[in-house]
């Protein structure tokens, strides 16, 4: 089982009826109960690699035919200085996601719109990355929320939108903070190397802490760039924190929490 989820499953689905797509719905859950979202039941978990090995990042509907289609929730994360999400901010928002995101002369900004997700408001930003004759929608759904920056990342091909968009918008409007992943979400923010002491003892649930943030990394790692050199450095960093926690097993050391704050510290 992957580091990250010795404890728990990696997702678990329920059927629920909601909105247009009445009750061919499922709901996605993940390992450490932070957060939750429904998406339709032709979609399947997303792994980390495309071999369909590492952590699980969400969902997806890729096939061959379909192109890639992937839905991904980020956060808890540092908004900067971005205190709020609003028409005034909006303009920023946008100006920060084009400087990450469209890092390559295929990607274009298209649009943005304001939108809700978490109770508050959002901005909804498409990008379009042309690949030889296809276009894909990459779309980013924005907010802040008591103090913290979540996002959505939503990925289909452009003349399959009327197809996936929908499964996007369901996820936006379904997405919900679970009480029970509170603490264990919010722990894997602000860790840096050589803090294990800070929180005590080494226990699983501060090494789960660390190889949350881990897979958090090296997600957005990827998000970014895909290049050969960035999938090798992923992988050994994941390869690496998966070792120590088989290592660890259920009593882990100062040590193990050590280990993998230096691969936190290497990955930032």
């Amino acid at each position: 089982m992957s580091f990250v989820f010795r404890t728990a499953l990696l997702a678990f689905v329920l059927a629920t009826p909601t909105g247009g797509f009445a009750q061919d719905t499922q709901t996605f859950v993940p390992a450490d109960g932070a957060y939750s979202f429904q998406y339709p039941h032709d979609f399947t978990l997303s792994h980390m690699f495309a071999d369909g090995t590492g952590d699980v990042t969400g969902v997806t509907a890729s096939t061959m035919n379909n192109g890639d289609v992937l839905i991904t929730f980020l956060g808890p994360r540092d908004p900067g200085d971005i205190a709020v999400v609003s028409e005034q901010s909006r303009q920023t928002i946008v100006d920060e996601f084009t400087k990450a995101i469209a890092v390559l002369p295929s990607i274009k900004f298209r649009s943005s719109a304001l939108t809700t997700m978490l109770g508050q408001p959002a901005v909804d930003m498409v990008f379009t990355n042309k690949r030889f004759k296809t276009v894909s929608i990459n779309r980013y759904v924005f907010t802040v929320r008591d103090g913290k920056a979540y996002n959505f990342e939503c990925v289909y091909r452009e003349d399959k939108a009327e197809q996936f968009a929908p499964a996007c918008d369901l996820a936006v409007s379904t997405v919900s903070l679970l009480a029970a992943g509170a603490s264990s979400a919010g722990g894997t923010e602000g860790h840096e190397a050589g803090d294990a002491s800070a929180a005590g003892a080494c226990t699983e649930l501060e090494l789960n802490r660390r190889t949350g943030e881990v897979a958090e990394l090296t997600s957005a790692m990827l998000m970014k760039d895909q290049s050969p050199a960035t999938i090798a450095r992923v992988k050994t960093a994941h390869d690496a924190a998966m070792a120590i926690d088989a290592r660890a097993g259920s009593e882990p050391s100062e040590e193990d929490c050590t280990a993998v704050d230096a691969i936190i510290a290497a990955l930032k």
